[in-house]
């Protein structure tokens, strides 16, 4: 009986030293290097800004940030790859939000914006209309009253479904025609409204050095925030519209990540977020100085991804 009694209480100690080691492991968070996986080509601006990041995050977390890229679908690619990684805190991914709010919508991927749980989000994408000043358009307010003359509407150059979505929104609400002209990316999309092929043109930003020489004007931005630099342009939500592209440049982790390592990545991005080398980064790019992390970035991922599955129906 001695025997059986000292065999149990051996094993209940041996069972709660195996417990207690396991939450002992789980507060060290992170014992080992933190992997962010950009999903989309090096050098771009989510590239750019997640290595710009890295190195105060991993000063905050004491482990090395390792980057990497997967580029594929608009960023899908590394975020599917992510839904079925284990919701430790160390595997993240670095995309557009947009991917997250908008793609779900309108596209067939295998994620939806409920898989993930949102860390952080750095910078706007200065998404904006733009027109020769030739058209003395001074806001797009302008633009929709030229529209609601011509019996044909107007046209635009168009980059992503995400502007044609929001612009066949406008053109509803307004009463009026306006022709998405697709073009291959924000640099042909410039070049068509410079040429005077359209009569204006959705960019992403590729128009801010010519907006900056005078050569385009900015009707609109398209976020919520006016855009740096041409802070005197409206943008849609000031104008009254209920639909907008805020797109920024966004970290995220599976579901289900424990409250510990969740608490600490926040933490680290927080920190990461007032790092002189990603500001200036961020002002290179002409994206301001936007940070969100924890709560208020998951909360306004969920609003914009809500704001599309409206606008897509």
């Amino acid at each position: 009986m001695k025997s059986a009694r000292k065999l149990v209480v051996t094993g209940l100690l041996v069972g709660l030293a195996t417990v207690a080691g396991s939450f002992d492991a789980f507060a060290e968070f992170p014992e080992k290097p933190v992997t962010i996986t950009v999903g989309f080509g090096a050098g771009g601006g989510v590239d750019a800004i997640s290595r710009a990041a890295s190195e105060a995050l991993g000063e905050s977390l004491g482990q090395a940030i390792v980057v990497k890229n997967q580029p594929g679908a608009g960023g899908g690619l590394a975020v599917t790859a992510l839904k079925a990684m284990p919701a430790d805190g160390y595997s993240l991914v670095a995309t557009t939000s947009t991917t997250l709010t908008f793609d779900p919508h309108a596209n067939d991927v295998a994620f939806s914006v409920d898989d993930f749980e949102y860390i952080a989000a750095f910078g706007v994408f200065p998404e904006a209309l733009v027109a020769l000043p030739g058209r003395n358009w001074k806001t797009f307010s302008d633009t929709i009253a030229e529209a609601r003359k011509s019996a044909d509407g107007l046209t635009y150059a168009s980059t992503t479904s995400i502007d044609r979505v929001v612009m066949s929104a406008i053109a509803k609400k307004e009463g009026v025609t306006i022709v998405p002209v697709p073009t291959k990316g924000g640099a042909e999309a410039v070049a068509q409204a410079l040429g005077g092929h359209v009569d204006f043109a959705y960019s992403s930003g590729a128009y801010y050095a010519q907006a900056q020489a005078g050569e385009l004007h900015v009707l609109a931005g398209l976020g919520d925030q006016p855009i740096p630099g041409f802070e005197d342009a409206p943008t849609l939500s000031s104008m009254g519209y209920d639909i907008s592209s805020v797109n920024m440049v966004l970290f995220l982790a599976p579901a289900g990540l424990p409250e510990e390592a969740r608490t600490k990545l926040v933490a680290a991005f927080q920190a990461a977020a007032v790092s002189p080398k990603l500001l200036d980064l961020l002002k290179t790019r002409n994206m301001g100085s936007f940070v969100a992390t924890g709560d208020e970035i998951e909360k306004l991922i969920h609003a914009q991804s809500d704001q599309f599955a409206a606008a897509v129906k």
